[in-house]
């Protein structure tokens, strides 16, 4: 089943990615290998799901967890001694617009 220019346009809407008429067409073809490759995974273990393992959600007993224990860390100025800090913070650039 070939993926159409229109579908992948449509994902690169509601995903709010903008791609030019090229780059479509290039995700078209790469998209239809990837659904190939799954399409060959399901073949391969349909019908006998003893080689599908089990997966299993486990929780933690709160016996097995460690007591929260108070430590002693470094003061403030000493962390802070090395940059411009700011009301005992160092400003960090920031990476998302």
């Amino acid at each position: 089943m070939p993926i159409t220019q229109k579908e992948i346009k449509t994902l690169a809407r509601l995903s709010r990615l903008e791609f030019s008429d090229g780059e479509i067409e290039r995700f078209a073809s790469e998209f239809e290998e990837i659904i190939e490759f799954a399409n060959r995974i399901n073949g391969q273990v349909e019908g006998d799901a003893s080689s599908i393992r089990e997966v299993v959600t486990r929780t933690v007993k709160w016996e097995d967890l460690r007591e929260d224990e108070v430590k002693e860390s470094l003061p403030n100025e000493k962390i802070t001694s090395n940059v411009e800090a700011e009301n005992g913070y160092f400003p960090v650039r920031r990476v998302v617009k």
